[in-house]
């Protein structure tokens, strides 16, 4: 591994954790709430396996992927940003400018992360609203499960490249996928730590050890890059996610363990005789 690469890994790592960080929850409107069904879980997973196989089956289809991504991206980021405040709206405005100027350049690349981390933080936050946690939870995990498995089985590299080489047009950004220096991710490892990150703070679960554990656990995956040329770079999001959400279970269990049961019996005042009246 270069020098250059070994920085834009841990740069990716960072970035990962800072979602996670920083996600929000409550994007969707009131009345999108009644839609609210444990089948919004599936999504993570479908997204990830159904892309795949269209593009195995279909790669003429990957074109059509890169022009979504060129109209949605920014417009969600932009609708993300406009839901923290001016100062993230101009920011955003910038990044835009930074992508269409010089998309190739490493702070167009950056730029281009930034969009696609806000977009990934509005459409986590929406998932979040629509789906039950623990189902979503799961659906997490079977997310990253089915990462590592495309890539052990060398199903996902062909549809990966094929979709990461799409373009609109020699002289517009590609934000299907994110590209920092020779490093390439999918859009898939940049919502999943959004997503998780919306997931734990509508829990109140602790997002500050969860951003760590992400970096610690990527950076610790970056050693497969010594033998192989991929990385299932959802995996830490996921063990990060069930290291924090098992730490909470483990906790109430142990505080209901240590809460002595209350027997109603023993609030209740020994029952006695009345005292005799004094004689007269």
């Amino acid at each position: 591994m270069s020098a250059e690469f070994i920085a834009a890994y841990a740069g990716s790592s960072v970035a990962q954790a800072a979602l996670v960080a920083s996600a929000t929850v409550t994007a969707a409107p009131v009345w999108a709430r009644a839609l609210r069904n444990r089948l919004f879980a599936l999504v993570p997973l479908l997204s990830l396996v159904g892309v795949v196989l269209l593009l195995r089956l279909y790669p003429d289809g990957a074109p059509a992927f890169a022009k979504v991504a060129l109209v949605c991206v920014p417009l969600l980021a932009l609708v993300a940003a406009a839901r923290v405040g001016l100062a993230a709206l101009l920011m955003t405005v910038v990044a835009i400018g930074a992508v269409l100027h010089d998309g190739q350049s490493l702070v167009g690349q950056i730029a281009a992360l930034f969009l696609i981390g806000g977009s990934c933080v509005l459409l986590g936050a929406l998932l979040v609203d629509l789906t039950p946690p623990q189902w979503l939870g799961a659906g997490v995990v079977a997310m990253a499960v089915a990462d590592l498995v495309l890539v052990a089985s060398g199903l996902l590299g062909p549809a990966s490249d094929v979709l990461n080489a799409a373009g609109v047009d020699e002289h517009l950004p590609q934000l299907q996928r994110v590209q920092i220096g020779p490093l390439e991710m999918g859009y898939g490892d940049i919502f999943l730590p959004a997503l998780v990150g919306a997931l734990l703070a509508s829990r109140a679960r602790p997002r500050g050890w969860a951003a760590g554990l992400t970096l610690g656990f990527a950076l610790a995956a970056g050693l497969v890059f010594l033998a192989f040329d991929r990385l299932p770079a959802t995996v830490p999001v996921a063990l990060a996610l069930l290291v924090v959400e098992g730490a909470g279970a483990g906790r109430a269990a142990w505080n209901r363990r240590g809460t002595p049961s209350h027997d109603p019996s023993e609030s209740l005042e020994p029952l006695s005789a009345p005292a005799p009246a004094p004689a007269r």
